[in-house]
């Protein structure tokens, strides 16, 4: 149901991505590098676009995953990747929201993450939650929209060895 609620709430129409979606993908990850790089040192290509399709936290399935493309038309606008139950039961896990670099500061990603929110908790998740870098543009966009800021945490380290450093941070559902 949570892509149906999706595909009612939002102007844009929602959908499961596939492999088969691997162009369209890569497409529009590849046009934010600098989002890339706080994570890997490794060149972005297809296979680790396409990663995300399968990767989920331990103790979840793929059952439990909806990586989503928002398009309009025919047009891929953003990508969401959602996990179900995770961290906790009733929760749900953020791994991405990313809008195609030529659309951002239109308010698309803000319309995508408030019908989100509302969508989850019509889904019973009562808090929706993702991880920050520190220094990212990106805090403001998750402030904007309630996220509390969590302390500054290592989260992962990148090939290099040089430490992730960023913020837990989550919102209740019922705000959306």
């Amino acid at each position: 149901m949570l892509i149906e609620r999706l595909d009612f709430l939002l102007p844009y129409g929602v959908r499961r991505l596939t492999e088969e979606d691997g162009d369209e993908i890569f497409g529009l990850q590849r046009k934010h590098a600098v989002c890339h790089a706080m994570y890997t040192t490794r060149e972005i290509d297809m296979d680790y676009v396409l990663g995300d399709l399968t990767s989920v936290p331990d103790g979840r399935s793929l059952a439990d995953k909806f990586y989503l493309g928002v398009y309009d038309g025919d047009r891929l606008v953003a990508i969401v990747d959602v996990v179900l139950g995770f961290p906790l039961p009733k929760t749900a896990w953020l791994g991405m929201i990313m809008v195609d670099a030529g659309l951002t500061g239109q308010g698309i990603g803000g319309r995508i993450l408030e019908a989100l929110k509302h969508a989850l908790y019509r889904e019973n998740i009562s808090e929706l939650y993702t991880a920050v870098p520190v220094k990212c543009r990106a805090e403001g966009f998750f402030d904007a929209h309630g996220f509390g800021t969590g302390d500054a945490e290592k989260l992962g380290t990148r090939e290099d060895g040089t430490d992730i450093t960023g913020r837990i941070r989550g919102v209740s559902t019922a705000a959306g």
